[in-house]
């Protein structure tokens, strides 16, 4: 199951907040060893705190949160423009009210005997049902080569738009359109229907 919320949803579920930020810290922090933030075995940023953030959660059947993703419209800060700034030459300036950036594409995956894959794929259904359902047309973020097979496998494969410079690592930035076929195509791999996400309030 697909949730969506935002940092004002916390007070109802903050059960799910506090699994998503730790489960992000173990994947960023413990395993890639990203050069992140970690207080009280939460992963957080400033991002974090806008009122506008929007988080993906997919919620296992004992209520369990075993992945996420956060997005932020492209219309404000984001992480292209400041954090991510300096990984292009020259920097890349992405602004459009129908584009979302999507940080944080994480599985959990030692909080749940789901499969990565499976999990991976449910967050992406559910991004590009969320996005046709609010006026999104492209999704940019950023990710390693070695995720283009999940995407591939999935059955929504990005458009590549540059390449990090060599001292940030194999990074790639990439543009996912959306379409009703991208949403079928993973739909159909996935081998289940799912009902359309709500609009964002």
């Amino acid at each position: 199951m697909i949730e969506i919320l935002t940092r004002a949803d916390e007070p109802r579920v903050p059960a799910w907040f506090d699994q998503m930020f730790r489960g992000r810290a173990k994947v960023f922090h413990e395993r890639l060893r990203w050069r992140v933030v970690v207080r009280d075995g939460r992963e957080m940023d400033r991002y974090d705190e806008h009122e506008r953030t929007i988080y993906l959660m997919a919620i296992d059947t004992a209520g369990q949160v075993v992945g996420s993703l956060r997005l932020l419209r492209a219309v404000g800060e984001t992480m292209l423009d400041n954090e991510f700034r300096d990984f292009f030459s020259p920097p890349i300036v992405i602004r459009s009210a129908e584009i979302l950036e999507c940080t944080r594409f994480c599985v959990h995956g030692d909080q749940t005997s789901s499969k990565p894959n499976a999990v991976s794929s449910e967050l992406m259904i559910g991004l590009c049902e969320f996005a046709l359902a609010n006026g999104i047309r492209e999704i940019i973020g950023l990710y390693t080569s070695g995720m283009t097979r999940i995407y591939r496998r999935v059955g929504w494969e990005p458009r590549e738009i540059a390449v990090a410079k060599p001292e940030f690592g194999r990074l790639i930035l990439g543009t996912w359109a959306v379409s009703t076929a991208a949403l079928q195509t993973m739909t159909l791999r996935a081998g289940s229907s799912r009902e359309r996400a709500p609009s964002a309030q």
